[in-house]
């Protein structure tokens, strides 16, 4: 397996100008900004906002994709993502810097979003691949949101 390295800027933006790549990529983007706008379970007060940051990457079947931040101590977390009309072809995993596994989606029928409470600050990176029994290849997007409790 190929693996994709990509750090926490816009990714592809330029290449994707004015072609029809870039209307794909856009509609799952607003896709994921859905998921970020679903109320949180336990808290029904709450919105997700997003980091500011789009994570895209045009993945086949062999390739992951890697993305690294940091969440932050006392802080909740949203993880959305798209690859296409349905919702459970990306699956993602997070991982600390000791690559240990801290959550994969697919243990959950690839959700296409999980929130995550965290307790201290701690470093991550987040790998993105597609389902290969749903999804050969296409653009994947990911954004990242953090909890806002209404006023």
């Amino acid at each position: 397996m190929r693996t994709l390295v990509l750090s926490v800027i816009v990714l592809f933006s330029a290449a994707f100008s004015g072609n029809a790549g870039a209307q794909s990529c856009d509609s799952l983007t607003n896709v994921c900004k859905g998921h970020l706008a679903k109320p949180a379970k336990k808290d029904k007060g709450s919105i997700f906002i997003s980091d500011g940051q789009t994570y895209r990457a045009l993945l086949d079947e062999e390739q992951t994709a890697e993305f690294t931040t940091t969440f932050y101590g006392g802080s909740t977390y949203r993880i959305a993502t798209s690859a296409g009309t349905k919702d459970n072809y990306v699956i993602f995993e997070v991982y600390d810097k000791e690559r240990n596994l801290l959550f994969s989606n697919a243990d959950y029928g690839n959700a296409p979003y999980w929130d995550f409470k965290v307790e201290s600050t701690v470093d991550v990176i987040i790998e993105a691949r597609l389902d290969p029994n749903k999804k050969s290849s296409g653009c994947t997007v990911m954004l990242i949101g953090f909890k806002q409790l209404k006023k």
